[in-house]
């Protein structure tokens, strides 16, 4: 059956439990495999296959107080914007009526100590007032009581009637003599100034929330709105979905890159600091690809559209940040498992807790008291906003500097390997190699000739090594037929009825081809030298052969000294002989390698060193080592942009700077101590907060908390939780620790 994955706006979530609930009820569902829902996003991603409606989803939902909702990222955006200003509003209206509220009830409580009847008129007038504004409160948690799924609107709702209706009570007693025992005192100030905290501490909450997710709105403001293309031969303005593979762009300076493409004429320099966080323009001309959203600075540019959509590299960063962002780390299942039956528990005790006290012989209103404080001093928000909001944030900061993590688990993961395994070629150097040494029984131009033709349909960097030279020689290629590319071996091909062969000299001696005795002493010194060797034979006779060598990248040996400290082991993969592996190894300060390898061989070795070391990341360009990259526990890709690196690998840094992997290091690290700085925090406040409005340290200190400041107490803690994760912000990378 047709598996699927979509993901969906949710409305009327506020805390942990009400996660739970949502994943809870969506799991009940036949045909959905996983539900994945994020708080400070309001989102949920559902897995699913078979018929399943948005209609089935979307009533399953509303049995329990929720609502599912279809919307673009602008519409998110907007309404984010929309519910900033209703909470404001909210917040206005409430004060209006909370602040004389509070006023007149503590002028009573301090001062002169008695009620009047005129004075609890105004309180039930301006509390019942409040009580209205915030209706949504109490018919959410009144829904989700009835579904067995009570939230922290529950606690809100009963907390608040509760005080409310025994004020009440104590009104009509106190105005009518009735002398009633255990109602001699009102709550009307502590229902409403609670409910005044909620709207005040909802409102911050929300704008926190939207700037932990500001990075990734950021990066859809980016988003390209059209550009210039070819029609009957003259240049017209469309908007980029009418744009299709195979169109001419026109790209004028100082525009921006509407689709991905091949430059076919002209020459500039691009700004690619969208994708790659690299602000450096990169100088292209024809021949070269260009990426949607970058930056035309200088010259006009005319390119062949090839991705378009989807297909886009901006859409596949936009797709890995939200999929990061819709995704559980692994540390935030015991919030989770705490969420699912903390409402419950806190209704409980507070019950328990209240019936104890008059148990022990303190009148009703003590009871009533401490009822009230536990139910409004207890935050799943905390708990529900821990993770998630330093998930949404990190990876919304990583993807501004071309970090990009696939899943809130390889963020967590990648801070628990103890090892990490380093292909060689375009990852520890710079993939453009270049021809050094030349021998050959023909002229130089013939050998290159035949050489480069063979290589001419290979995208190999060694195969651009020997094509660049080819072209600074003016040498003109031809192409073979029936090309044939041998993985970690070679290329084979024919051109005008000649067989050639160029690769290894192993594989050309597999292939009985004799290699003269001088030319083979000279393979082994160049070897030697680090540099890779590749031997062409012509209808199975020997023609010739060239070094190849390719640079480290800058900062590399720096940058694995610096992993090295950090305690990692340190292994090299590569597919070069032992001699040149060797030579490699020792430039880079590794000392453990392994030679010779092709890329199913890659595999095997990176489960051997797995076997051993435990968790591993595997470090690659995503070309032909993608097996060995999706084998790790960690498979991270630089400087590549291919479709295979972005589906194989758990983290991408598209900015070509090897010393970004270290700050993909830090920021993970710093990522994940904020998450336990933020769930330590919200289980302690709950702990302390929940101890003390039972009344348990009463016969110590003498002193009941009061359920106003439970309410601002509880306010605080969810806000206080996004605001320490907003400190992510104070990050910037710097290479070093």
């Amino acid at each position: 059956m047709k598996k699927s994955i979509e993901t969906y706006q949710i409305e009327g979530m506020h805390c942990a439990s009400c996660v739970k609930s949502i994943e809870n009820r969506l799991m009940k569902i036949v045909g959905i495999e996983s539900v994945v829902v994020n708080l400070p996003l309001n989102r949920v991603k559902i897995e699913k296959v078979g018929t399943i409606t948005f209609q089935d989803m979307q009533c399953a939902l509303k049995e329990i107080g929720f609502d599912l909702l279809e919307k673009s990222n602008n519409e998110i955006a907007l309404d984010n914007e929309q519910q900033i200003n209703i909470w404001n509003k909210r917040l206005i209206i409430t004060s209006i009526f909370g602040v004389p509220l509070f006023f007149i009830g503590m002028f009573e409580m301090l001062i002169t100590h008695t009620i009047t009847n005129n004075s609890i008129l105004i309180q039930f007038i301006l509390t019942t007032l409040i009580i209205l504004i915030n209706h949504n409160i109490y018919s959410n948690g009144a829904i989700s009581i009835i579904s067995g799924k009570p939230n922290m609107n529950s606690l809100v709702a009963l907390g608040t009637i509760s005080a409310y209706s025994y004020s009440i009570i104590s009104s009509i007693n106190i105005i009518n003599g009735l002398e009633i025992s255990g109602f001699q005192k009102i709550y009307f100030e502590s229902a409403g100034i609670i409910l005044v905290f909620i709207t005040l501490g909802r409102y911050f909450e929300n704008r926190a929330k939207i700037k932990t997710n500001s990075e990734l709105f950021n990066l859809l403001k980016n988003t390209p709105k059209g550009g210039y293309i070819k029609k009957n031969g003259e240049w017209i303005q469309v908007l980029v979905e009418e744009i299709k593979k195979g169109d001419e762009v026109l790209i004028k300076p100082g525009s921006e890159i509407p689709v991905d493409g091949i430059v076919i004429d002209g020459a500039s320099f691009v700004e690619q600091s969208i994708l790659t966080g690299e602000p450096m323009p990169i100088e292209k001309n024809k021949g070269d690809i260009l990426l949607g959203s970058s930056i035309n600075t200088s010259g006009e540019l005319i390119m062949e559209a090839t991705k378009v959509g989807k297909e886009t590299m901006f859409s596949r960063i936009i797709e890995l940040v939200e999929g990061a962002q819709n995704s559980k780390a692994p540390i935030q299942n015991l919030a989770d498992k705490v969420a699912g039956i903390f409402v419950p528990v806190v209704i409980i005790l507070a019950i328990f807790s209240s019936l104890i006290w008059l148990w022990y012989g303190q009148p009703l209103s003590f009871s009533i008291n401490i009822f009230i404080s536990v139910l409004i001093i207890a935050c799943p928000c905390a708990l529900g906003l821990a993770t998630p909001t330093a998930v949404v944030l990190g990876t919304g900061i990583g993807a501004k500097w071309g970090i990009h993590y696939k899943s809130a688990e390889a963020l967590q993961n990648i801070n628990n390997i103890s090892t990490i395994i380093f292909d060689k070629t375009g990852t520890l150097t710079s993939g453009k190699p270049k021809i050094i040494d030349m021998v050959s029984i023909m002229d130089e131009k013939e050998f290159i000739f035949y050489l480069g033709t063979v290589e001419n349909n290979t995208g190999h960097p060694l195969a651009n090594a020997i094509k660049k030279h080819a072209k600074e020689k003016k040498i003109n290629l031809d192409t073979c037929k029936n090309l044939t590319v041998l993985p970690g071996k070679g290329v084979q091909g024919t051109f005008s009825n000649k067989n050639i062969k160029a690769g290894s000299i192993e594989w050309l001696k597999e292939e009985k081809i004799l290699i003269p005795e001088k030319m083979y002493t000279i393979s082994l010194e160049w070897e030697k030298e680090g540099k890779t060797v590749i031997h062409t034979a012509m209808d199975n006779k020997w023609i010739g052969m060239v070094s190849v060598s390719d640079i480290l990248k800058d900062g590399v040996v720096d940058v694995i000294q610096k992993l090295k400290l950090r305690g990692l082991n340190i292994y090299l993969l590569t597919g070069d002989q032992e001699i040149a592996a060797e030579f490699s190894a020792n430039q880079l300060g590794i000392e453990k390698f392994y030679a010779g390898l092709l890329p199913h061989d890659k595999v095997e070795y990176v489960k051997k060193i797995k076997h051993l070391h435990g968790s591993i990341a595997m470090v690659g360009d995503g070309i032909n080592d993608a097996p060995a990259l999706a084998e790790a526990d960690v498979g991270i890709t630089i400087g590549s942009v291919t479709d295979l690196a972005m589906s194989t690998s758990d983290i991408v840094i598209l900015r070509n700077d090897f010393k970004v992997l270290l700050d993909t290091f830090e920021l993970s690290n710093n990522i994940l101590n904020k998450i336990k700085q933020n769930l330590f925090w919200a289980f302690i406040y709950n702990i302390i907060g929940i101890t003390f409005a039972m009344g348990l340290m009463y016969p110590l200190t003498g002193v009941l908390l009061n359920p106003m400041i439970a309410g601002f107490a509880m306010a605080l803690s969810s806000v206080s939780i996004v605001v320490n994760t907003l400190n992510l912000k104070k990050w910037n990378k710097h290479y070093s620790y």
